[in-house]
């Protein structure tokens, strides 16, 4: 049996998301340290920036793996949480407070993005579905 293996790049990707989401969870989330006073109260710019941050990340690492589907199913998956939390947001901003069920589904989705879990998803679909197009003999 060969071993397999996921490209460099896509270990890089996988820190830089360790990075921001550790930041994140230690700055923001579980203050270790006394944060300014704009940081509370700009909360949902931060998180926004850092989905986006984590969002570019996968795209750039991904096409430098120059693997399409697995851009496909990222793009996908982050543009459909995203359309849904942007529509949650402009239904609470200019309608009417969420109903329980769909505000409480919002803080899920969002650490769902801004957590390496997705990619590190994909880089197992990747290794699974690559070892059915490798063959361990030759033929003569």
């Amino acid at each position: 049996m060969s071993s397999q293996q996921l490209p460099k790049h896509f270990w890089s990707g996988f820190w830089i998301m360790i990075l921001a989401y550790t930041l994140v969870r230690l700055f923001f989330y579980e203050p270790v340290v006394a944060m300014p006073q704009w940081v509370p109260s700009n909360r949902q710019l931060l998180r926004w920036i850092n989905i986006t941050f984590v969002y570019v990340v996968g795209i750039w690492v991904i096409r430098r793996m120059g693997i399409g589907w697995m851009l496909l199913l990222w793009n996908l998956v982050h543009i459909a949480l995203l359309a849904y939390l942007l529509l949650a947001a402009v239904y609470e901003w200019g309608i009417a407070p969420l109903p329980y069920g769909i505000r409480g589904s919002v803080a899920p989705i969002i650490e769902f993005l801004i957590s390496p879990v997705y990619y590190i998803g994909l880089g197992v679909l990747y290794l699974y579905l690559n070892r059915f197009k490798k063959t361990d003999h030759q033929q003569p």
